[in-house]
């Protein structure tokens, strides 16, 4: 069974972005970053929903409103769940983020910079993210195989986390600019 929703990119009153749209299947679905999280640990990304449970990732990101994989935390429904990634592997299949929960073993793999899968037994769900400028900007999802609104909820988390570091140019981009940043910082502090 396929199907597929489409998310738009809207920012409230505190500025804050979010992905929000309606789902005959799994009702209101938001993706807020960065979250509010008490006390202040870091930069998060929560989706939540009317029939989905809430999932929250949590790290540190200094330079953008987006958290990180490197270190990330990962809640659903108030469970921490454990996460792991092979970040000196060079295939995407290796690099993918591994989640396990309640004995069901989950892969967000990245296809692209702005493309994404999260996969289980029996499913994927593609995430593909369109558009520019913030009336534009869109998240296609399309779900082949029969969901479980915790699926969707993981899925549609992971628009609003930096996943550059599932890619081998990406992780890369990424190293490249902590050091320049942090050199940057530390010329700007003497």
């Amino acid at each position: 069974m396929t199907t597929s929703f489409e998310m738009r990119e809207v920012r409230d009153e505190r500025r804050a972005l979010h992905w929000s749209t309606t789902s005959e299947e799994f009702g209101d679905i938001r993706v807020r970053y960065p979250a509010d999280i008490r006390p202040s640990t870091g930069t998060g990304a929560r989706a939540e929903g009317s029939a989905i449970p809430t999932t929250l990732m949590i790290s540190w990101s200094v330079f953008e409103d987006k958290p990180r994989l490197t270190g990330a935390r990962l809640w659903i429904d108030g469970q921490e769940v454990q996460t792991r990634r092979n970040r000196w592997a060079v295939r995407k299949t290796r690099r993918a983020l591994r989640i396990t929960y309640e004995g069901t073993e989950y892969r967000c793999t990245a296809i692209s910079r702005k493309r994404y899968v999260l996969t289980r037994p029996g499913l994927a769900i593609t995430a593909t993210d369109s558009g520019i400028g913030p009336k534009r900007r869109r998240l296609r999802v399309q779900i082949d195989g029969s969901a479980q609104p915790l699926d969707v909820s993981l899925a549609v988390l992971f628009s609003g986390v930096n996943r550059s570091h599932l890619t081998l140019g990406g992780a890369f981009r990424a190293a490249c600019s902590t050091v320049f940043n942090l050199l940057a910082d530390n010329a700007a502090r003497s």
